[in-house]
């Protein structure tokens, strides 16, 4: 048994030395592709200074930029359409800026919505029940970990990122980027410096024009070194950090408490300004614990540079507000946050606990703004967006469907500095667009515009998405135009329609990977993870009634083990469930499209789902959407049987 023991501990810090960390950046200096000059028409949806909207209009992407724009099909003097391929866009075509998503964890974004198990009782800080809401992040992400969690959530991630693992960093990265992509979004965050391969999306915290200046931080803010707080705050003080975004006060209010909670969310932000790392390029992410005293000293943050130079925006903030209900059941007081004058950006957060894109992320966020029983009850609070005191309540409505575009185009670019290349569109900026194509009547009581078109769009309707001018994703017929036939086509099974996607960018590694390779990778290796004889209907299983074989033979160093050997050497990395299985288990892959998941629908609206991607367990369903309300804007009547 001794020798058992010493052997299985070797494997496991050699063949499943597996930890959190990432492997180590590897830049790539490669050749960017070469793109057509490409003509839209449609309505433009500027985002400039003066939001104009600008119909029956021309812009024409070269080199990667935008070029020109005009009214009308006739070019300015000056501006030669030799050579352009006019993009075949339909007649309700509307060309917006491209999305940016300025907080998600890419890392996870294989993983498929998880529900808070409410065995997890926690009568410590307030939750005897375990069906309560948890109060804030550390209740549910620090030890002691639920099991369900752990086999959800972090082992699966674990085993499909690491190096000594599957090793399908890499792929889950290109997955979460391309499912951002098909919903619009052109730059996304948390890959941290380790996703630099110039694939699909942007990556925030990489380089990105000509400039690395956008740091991060996940751990506590009470956590924070010395070396790291002063580090901070010098490359604040020299100009060397553009923004620097902190997860910060993820939880409830105190007001919101329960009896027995010794946390407080809020207290964060005094930690906070107490080292001094409160400054104009302080970019807040959740903040919903923060109470509206804190978002006016958002707003009146100090410049962070020494000479005092700064953008004169105050400290910012990242809102996701799906993660934030299905967790916690409240969200930040978002309406308090633009009364005080913050910049409010939206984030999806990771699709453990939010949404697969920005498209999707929008509607959760119009959703929560305009509901009395979330946040609506505090909308008055914002000149111009109340409904009443006989103010014109289209008027009102379009002004806050405009807020929502703002919070995905140009309050992100500026949050991050970025303004100067994107967030809007203007001659000269980087050609990161969006077009969507199609008609729409409006919804909430909101007028029909292009604000509210945006809103109520849906992968279906992404005709095209450009990053730095490059066709990345839309419909068929204009990827055929743009790009020959350099693309792949996904499909959605339960809406009936088709997109072409290039996720290739054969000069990088593994730049010659498709997305059918990319998907089949992820599907396979988290299938796996339930070994050679999973239990019926799903969950972990016993080390001496399973085997791994394909993980054994994936693993460096484990294909030769015995089974019994790498079994054992499974559930003393991963843990055991009380009754002695190994905590993993099958998992099935997200779909591509929103439309088709509908293990997403049916958790945002407390229901059980006859598909369900892993075994059913009692579940708290913390915040219960109308399911039906949202999945009536994804058009997803059912595909006609021929």
């Amino acid at each position: 048994m001794t020798l058992l023991r010493k052997s299985v501990s070797l494997l496991l810090f050699g063949v499943l030395g597996l930890t959190s960390s990432r492997p180590d950046p590897h830049r790539v200096d490669a050749a960017p592709p070469i793109n057509p000059d490409v003509l839209l028409e449609g309505n433009v949806v500027t985002m400039n200074a003066d939001r104009d909207i600008i119909h029956n209009a021309s812009v024409l992407v070269r080199d990667g930029r935008i070029a020109a724009i005009w009214r009308g099909g006739k070019p300015p003097d000056g501006v030669s359409l030799a050579g352009v391929v006019r993009a075949p866009l339909g007649p309700h075509a509307i060309i917006y800026p491209g999305l940016i998503n300025l907080h998600d964890h890419p890392f996870f974004d294989m993983l498929p919505v998880w529900r808070a198990p409410s065995s997890h009782q926690q009568p410590q800080v307030g939750r005897p029940l375990g069906t309560e809401p948890y109060a804030n992040r550390y209740q549910w992400n620090s030890a002691p970990l639920t099991q369900e969690f752990m086999r959800l959530v972090q082992n699966p991630a674990t085993m499909m990122t690491s190096g000594a693992g599957l090793a399908r960093l890499s792929e889950s990265i290109k997955f979460a980027k391309a499912r951002m992509i098909l919903g619009g979004t052109t730059t996304t965050q948390g890959g941290g410096t380790s996703d630099t391969d110039p694939v699909l999306a942007r990556n925030v915290d990489a380089f990105n024009f000509g400039r690395l200046k956008v740091f991060s931080r996940v751990g506590s803010i009470n956590a924070i070194s010395a070396g790291e707080q002063s580090q901070v705050q010098q490359g604040m003080a020299a100009g060397f950090v553009d923004a620097w975004l902190v997860h910060l006060a993820e939880g409830v209010r105190d007001g919101d408490r329960r009896a027995g909670d010794p946390f407080s969310s809020r207290a964060e932000f005094a930690t906070l300004k107490s080292k001094h790392l409160l400054t104009d390029a302080t970019v807040i992410v959740h903040g919903a614990g923060l109470e509206p005293e804190d978002f006016v000293e958002m707003a009146n943050a100090p410049a962070a540079r020494a000479d005092g130079i700064g953008d004169g925006r105050g400290a910012k903030l990242v809102w996701s507000p799906l993660s934030n209900l299905l967790l916690y059941g409240r969200t930040a007081a978002v309406y308090d946050a633009v009364a005080a004058g913050v910049t409010v950006s939206l984030g999806t957060d990771w699709s453990p606990s939010g949404s697969p894109n920005l498209l999707t992320e929008l509607k959760i966020a119009d959703r929560a703004l305009r509901d009395d029983a979330i946040l609506g009850s505090r909308r008055h609070i914002v000149p111009g967006l109340s409904v009443g005191n006989d103010q014109d309540r289209g008027t009102a409505e379009r002004a806050l469907d405009q807020l929502l575009v703002e919070m995905v185009t140009i309050n992100p670019a500026q949050a991050v500095r970025w303004d100067d290349q994107v967030g809007s569109i203007e001659v000269g900026k980087v050609a990161d667009l969006l077009v969507i194509d199609g008609d729409s009547e409006g919804s909430h009581g909101a007028p029909e515009s292009p604000y509210r078109r945006l809103i109520d769009a849906t992968e279906k309707d992404v005709a095209l998405v450009m990053v730095g001018g490059a066709a990345v994703a839309g419909d068929v017929d204009v990827m055929a135009e743009i790009k020959g036939d350099d693309f792949e086509i996904v499909s959605s099974e339960t809406s009936c329609f088709d997109k072409a996607i290039d996720v290739t960018v054969p000069a990088v590694p593994n730049g010659s990977q498709t997305f059918g390779q990319i998907t089949s990778l992820l599907r396979d290796g988290l299938g796996a993870l339930g070994g050679d004889h999973p239990p019926a209907g799903g969950g972990p299983s016993s080390p001496f009634a399973n085997t791994w074989s394909y993980l054994k033979a994936r693993i460096p160093g484990a294909s030769g083990l015995p089974d019994l050997f790498f079994n054992f050497a499974l559930i003393q990395f991963f843990g055991a469930t009380p009754d002695g299985k190994v905590n993993l288990e099958s998992i099935a892959l997200p779909p591509v499209f929103v439309a088709d998941d509908h293990w997403w629908f049916a958790t945002l609206a407390g229901a059980g789902d006859p598909q369900p991607p892993y075994a059913a367990y009692a579940s708290n369903s913390n915040y219960a959407f109308s399911g039906n309300d949202l999945r009536e804007r994804y058009d997803a009547a059912q595909c006609p049987v021929h």
